[in-house]
């Protein structure tokens, strides 16, 4: 089997001085998106009642929707309000831990691990990836906001806000290290 360029059989996709400054930045984006999901989790575990007052704060942040989302809201999300509180707030703080610590650990062990330890790595990045954009883009819906690609008519709001920005670089991070981990798996 011919090994592709940038790859070696014993310790799988290579970081070059060419590659490192493109690592160094996909890492630094993954440590802000965790950073910003563990501070997310903190504040709500630092509230007084998050679980309980989810209910509350939703209801009135869709009053004035309507749709599918609406119709979910309402008939799943109210209706057990303190249980999604609290798989929103335990959610935050793990995937925020999740992406700092699988960013340091490759930051500062990726040389010393396994293949089946990046293997590991890499899934539970892609994991964290997923399901951080899934409570991200349920963020974007919950609070009514346009698609991210409509011009909104308040000429005084953001062009993207930053549950859809969380949104697309999760996805992009969890794709780039899918695409890492098929490369390490086939390579090995």
């Amino acid at each position: 089997m011919q090994v592709a360029q940038g790859f070696s059989r014993t310790s799988g996709p290579m970081v070059t001085s060419d590659t490192r400054p493109l690592l160094a930045g996909f890492l630094a984006v993954q440590f802000f998106l965790g950073y910003e999901w563990l501070m997310s989790g903190l504040s709500k575990l630092a509230a007084d009642n998050f679980p309980g007052s989810l209910a509350g704060t939703l209801a009135d942040a869709t009053k004035d929707q309507s749709g599918w989302y609406k119709s979910f809201v309402d008939g799943v999300v109210l209706t057990n309000g303190p249980l999604f509180g609290s798989l929103v707030m335990i959610g935050e703080l793990a995937v925020g831990v999740t992406l700092i610590v699988a960013a340091l650990t490759w930051l500062v062990l990726w040389s010393d691990l396994s293949l089946t330890s990046r293997s590991v790595l890499l899934t539970i990045i892609v994991l964290a990836g997923i399901v951080g954009a899934f409570m991200s883009l349920n963020f974007h819906l919950a609070m009514g906001a346009d698609a991210p690609w409509v011009i909104s008519a308040d000429p005084n709001d953001q062009g993207v806000d930053l549950d859809s920005l969380m949104t697309l670089l999760q996805v992009v991070l969890a794709v780039v290290s899918l695409t890492y981990l098929v490369r390490i798996r086939r390579y090995s």
